[in-house]
């Protein structure tokens, strides 16, 4: 005589074989998504880092910011 254990429950194999697919995709964009942030703060140091004396910096700080809050305005408007 066998006994079950038929308090656990389980997924039809076809909606587990999706939630890996789906949670495949989502980790592929994230990836993308943190290797874009990664190279945008690259940059934005790269453009800083170019900058010839305080008052060049101070002008390239303002311009990312102003760049930034575009960017924010955008978004919020779409």
């Amino acid at each position: 005589m066998t006994i079950s254990n038929s308090s656990s429950i389980s997924r039809p194999a076809a909606s587990v074989q999706t939630a890996g697919v789906l949670t495949s995709i989502a980790a592929f964009f994230k990836r993308v998504g943190n290797a874009y942030e990664r190279s945008e703060a690259a940059r934005k140091e790269a453009y800083l880092a170019e900058a010839v004396d305080l008052y060049d910096l101070e002008y390239r700080m303002q311009r990312l910011d102003r760049e930034s809050a575009q960017t924010a305005a955008w978004i919020k408007g779409f």
